[in-house]
């Protein structure tokens, strides 16, 4: 017989049964879900390529290598190139692998100048990356920028391949780039007498030009936009009180800083497209970022700005080329004259009616202005520092111009722009070419796996992409120790022909322009250059950068000897934006006498 008692115990056990249960089950349940999000952790870290080195840290981070760039931005002051060079020295070895997208295969990073000439102009079995795309895709979407080589790409650079011919460069180009670049000259020497001996800000005035340069080549002389001209007047328009108030701080070394004018809607919406650039580089996920930034109200309002202003351009060059007709009447002055041509005749040929206003036209020619301007005025601000803290040089190549521009001498003027580009200036090339070198204005070049294939003997999968640094190891600094054997057959076959290049180690790190003389002249294959890329997909607009920058050079070093300026302004620390920007370029200005002035 069973007592009460017992009975109250047995059904007390019961009544807990449900509530074990519960806890069993959660339990369970729990040690899924954490197990998958383990799992999740674990397929969501970096999968580091086999043999590659890498920084180990990086490979059990979600972040990867994200976290140690920052805290090197952060602490150095430096930028993503700066850190990557570091990285490399670290594991000294010249390919490494970074961690930077998640749930992304890793960046391969190469600093050997003979593997990355070989991968950028023998080897079939890389193409052009997709980094690059992604950064303009806003910008000009159907740009020929984003097409395989193999997939279009050469169809439509049709368009534009004659504009970077001597023809159209020396003869249409170079005329109306001397014109602004002119203006700015005349702006130099009114802040050169206010200043007196100051130093000023010049990377400002070099990028104005710059891109007054660049839309001059696309729109042609009577394009009426520009930003030296505002700037110009603004400091033309100081009177004595004005100029006092600048002149406030007594201590010569103080920088002097000059009132800017009011840039119209044009300029403004142009110069506000291309800096959404900067805000995408570096991001994740650039796609995104792009997405975001494009919403903004300000961005859409100067996207209709310049859908609208390149429209008008076309209409007018339209209307010029129907009215010249068909003969040899037509007259090109303009890379946007030359398009309209151009796709007049494609269409005649394949039997089609022209589209002068297509995404493509409008891409191409806005093209040349976000990729034009940036390049040439990084490099010039880097030129500038260069030369001011190396007067020996910045006299010898001042000595070869006056040699070579004998009748502009003895004539007290500027050399005109048919002297500029047709005397053979050997010391000039040589340091445009030294200063390509060591600025590292594009930092890296970028190639992408199409199959699988190798580098340096590690296996590298189809889709990979390899960043070559342009001012890493054995470009600017002593090239890493590699086994012959690990290279590529055709890389091995560079060396034994004896085509290899390389610098000396003792003075790869210096300025010197001397580098690219031999036997007194100048040989662009002296030594390892990357500084547009190499091969098939190599900068398209090189030839115009180097036109723009023997104008600017010439100009400024005829009138202006460039002191040095004070250490706390001349640091060569760098900023990474659309490019590899000097963080501080200023300038301090000596009027030379051999120039007749006003």
């Amino acid at each position: 017989m069973v007592s009460s008692g017992s009975l109250s115990h047995v059904f007390a056990q019961d009544e807990k049964f449900p509530e074990s249960s519960t806890l069993v089950a959660f339990i369970g349940v729990a040690s899924i879900v954490l197990f998958l999000l383990r799992s999740l952790y674990r397929f969501a870290l970096p999968k580091p390529f086999p043999g590659i080195p890498y920084n180990e840290a990086s490979a059990h981070r979600l972040l990867g290598d994200v976290p140690d760039v920052i805290s090197h931005i952060k602490n150095t002051d430096g930028t993503f190139i700066t850190y990557l060079k570091e990285s490399m020295i670290k594991l000294n070895a010249p390919l490494i692998q970074v961690f930077i997208k998640p749930l992304s295969t890793p960046l391969l990073i190469l600093a050997d100048f003979r593997e990355a000439h070989d991968l950028l102009i023998t080897r079939k079995e890389f193409d052009r990356s997709p980094s690059l795309s992604d950064l303009v895709k806003g910008l000009v979407p159907e740009h020929h920028i984003h097409l395989p080589t193999e997939g279009g790409w050469r169809a439509q650079r049709r368009l534009v391949q004659d504009l970077m011919g001597p023809s159209f460069l020396h003869n249409v180009a170079g005329p109306v780039i001397y014109q602004r670049v002119e203006l700015m000259i005349e702006l130099w020497y009114s802040k050169c007498r206010i200043a007196e001996g100051r130093p000023f800000q010049a990377n400002e005035d070099i990028n104005h030009v710059s891109l007054d340069a660049v839309l001059a080549f696309t729109y042609g002389e009577d394009f009426e936009h520009g930003m030296t001209k505002p700037n110009f007047e603004a400091v033309k328009n100081l009177d004595s009180k004005d100029i006092e108030k600048l002149r406030i701080c007594t201590d010569l070394n103080e920088p002097i800083e000059f009132p800017e004018g009011k840039l119209d809607e044009v300029i403004q919406a142009t110069v506000d497209l291309t800096e959404t650039v900067g805000e995408i580089q570096g991001k994740p996920i650039p796609a995104l970022t792009r997405t975001l930034v494009s919403l903004r109200p300000g961005v859409r309002r100067a996207t209709k700005i310049k859908e609208e202003y390149v429209a008008k351009e076309l209409r007018g060059a339209v209307k010029r080329l129907h009215e010249a007709g068909s003969g040899e009447d037509v007259v090109i002055k303009s890379a946007v004259d030359h398009l309209v041509m151009k796709e007049r005749s494609f269409a005649e040929k394949e039997q089609r009616k022209p589209d002068y206003f297509s995404r493509i036209m409008i891409d191409e020619i806005f093209g040349f202005v976000f990729a034009g301007y940036e390049t040439t005025s990084t490099t010039v601000s880097w030129a500038l520092k260069f030369l001011a803290d190396e007067p020996s040089i910045q006299t010898k190549l001042r000595t070869a111009m006056l040699d070579a521009y004998v009748d502009a001498k003895v004539e007290g003027r500027n050399p005109n722009i048919q002297e500029i580009t047709s005397k053979h200036v050997p010391f000039l090339n040589a340091t445009m070419e030294e200063v390509l070198r060591c600025s590292g204005t594009a930092p890296v070049v970028d190639r992408q796996a199409v199959v699988d294939t190798e580098i340096l003997g590690h296996k590298i999968p189809k889709g990979t992409i390899i960043t070559c640094l342009v001012t890493g190891p054995s470009m600017m600094s002593p090239g890493f120790e590699i086994d012959g054997k690990m290279r590529s057959s055709t890389s091995q076959q560079t060396i034994r022909e004896g085509r290899d290049r390389a610098w000396d180690p003792e003075d790869v790190t210096l300025f010197r322009p001397d580098r690219w003389m031999v036997n007194d002249d100048f040989d662009p294959t002296a030594g390892p250059q990357m500084a547009f890329g190499l091969g098939t997909r190599a900068c398209y607009g090189k030839r115009l950068v180097y036109v723009e920058m023997r104008i600017l050079l010439v100009l400024i070093l005829w009138n202006f000897e460039l002191l040095p300026c004070p250490a706390s302004l001349s640091s060569y620390k760098s900023v990474l934006i659309m490019t590899n920007e000097p963080r501080q370029c200023y300038v301090r200005l000596k009027e030379l006498d051999h120039v007749m002035k006003d």
